[in-house]
């Protein structure tokens, strides 16, 4: 694993949302391209350690959490219906950039000046880090927007 100056919780919290699995859940698939989760990996700028990151983690039907690189998390941003709304349109439509992604096995956390997705699908895990160059990565970072737009108007982020 990469040294990065996060928390041991930021990453376990991470790690278990991206080790989950559908049958976990108990969640059956339509298709090998049926997103179920995502992880949007946000840098931030900051010059206090742990605090250059947050992941917004979305689980279909089930979680919409942000997880600080300080080990802090907000769980339970679904329970506000424009969230869950934003967290299942972006899980439903986010299969689209699949093909411009790669899929991997590797999920660690690394820092970086970018927004990394993944996305996991019944095929595993795909990755791309979004650099604004192509159409799919605007359209990623749209939906990672949008989500975070209807997160900051609820008022309740406040991390625990």
């Amino acid at each position: 694993m990469l040294k990065s100056n996060v928390s041991n919780d930021y990453l376990k919290l991470r790690r278990n949302v991206l080790n989950y699995t559908n049958e976990d859940m108990n969640l059956s698939l339509d298709n090998y391209q049926q997103v179920y989760i995502a992880v949007f990996d946000i840098p931030s700028k900051s010059g206090v350690v742990e605090f250059q990151t947050q992941s917004l983690a979305l689980v279909f039907g089930l979680n919409t959490h942000l997880y600080h690189g300080s080990g802090a998390y907000v769980h339970g941003l679904e329970r506000y219906s424009e969230v869950k709304k934003a967290m299942q349109s972006t899980l439903i439509s986010s299969y689209q950039a699949l093909p411009k992604m790669k899929l991997t096995n590797d999920f660690d956390y690394y820092d970086s000046e970018y927004v990394r997705v993944y996305l996991k699908t019944k095929k595993g895990v795909y990755y791309k880090e979004l650099v604004g160059n192509d159409k799919e990565d605007k359209f990623l970072l749209a939906l990672m927007n949008h989500i975070m737009e209807k997160i900051i108007k609820t008022g309740e982020v406040k991390f625990s």
